[in-house]
């Protein structure tokens, strides 16, 4: 059965790009800490006129805020973060944690785990959903695949929920100014079929070499929910 799960306007994946799309990856696992030198760390914050989330639409008006921390291992690298929302109808804290490891040139492996929990709406509770997917680059386009299970019991139960993602566009501007165009393609596998497509474009301005403002814009085609077009704007910091 489909349940109301959200999408994450993109903070801790690190790609305003995507703002629109949960894309693989969120969080990891037991992973030993890397040096203070490979540590990076980001912050973000963001308005959305809408928050949607594999197609269904939970609430207007959704503003923003994450953290998130990534390093490297031995032969690994791993990721975390924090990821705070408030819409129209509720509030959202998602905890992330997961590792990354190259099976060769051009195919990564990524496994993790998100926590999503929801407060101060109609909904409550915790859900915990772990994820596998693989990234590869084919012709300049950035694949992934990624299959995410939760069976917690709580308001985004759902069995398998596939997707598909791909970097279809990422071009200079010059200007300090990069356009990206993303498509997506996910599909829950229980319950009535329910195949969700989108395409995501976003205009990364570069306002210094650590912060950079995306206005976005996505477009979502659910046969279950109907269409939905979210707009929006997201700051990031980056150290």
């Amino acid at each position: 059965m489909k349940r109301n799960v959200i999408i994450k306007p993109a903070i801790l994946a690190g790609s305003a790009l995507f703002a629109g799309f949960a894309l693989a990856g969120d969080p990891a696992s037991n992973a030993a800490i890397a040096p203070a030198s490979d540590l990076e760390a980001s912050f973000g914050a963001g308005y959305s006129s809408d928050y949607v989330f594999r197609g269904n639409n939970n609430g207007a008006d959704l503003f923003d805020a994450s953290i998130g921390v990534s390093g490297s291992g031995d032969n690994f690298d791993w990721a975390a973060g924090l990821w705070l929302a408030s819409y129209e109808g509720g509030n959202e804290l998602d905890i992330h944690i997961s590792a990354s490891k190259s099976l060769s040139d051009n195919l990564d492996l990524t496994l993790g785990v998100t926590n999503y929990s929801y407060f101060g709406g109609a909904g409550g509770g915790d859900d915990l959903e772990p994820y596998v997917s693989l990234g590869t680059s084919v012709g300049g386009i950035s694949l992934g695949v990624a299959a995410h299970y939760n069976e917690s019991g709580g308001a985004a139960d759902h069995d398998i929920y596939w997707e598909i993602t791909a970097g279809l566009v990422e071009m200079d501007l010059g200007n300090n100014m990069t356009l990206g165009i993303s498509g997506m393609l996910g599909h829950f596998d229980d319950g009535d079929v329910d195949t969700i497509y989108g395409v995501s474009a976003g205009l990364s301005i570069a306002a210094s070499d650590s912060i950079t403002v995306t206005p976005h814009i996505t477009h979502t085609i659910d046969g279950a929910s109907g269409d939905e077009t979210v707009t929006g704007v997201s700051v990031g910091f980056g150290f």
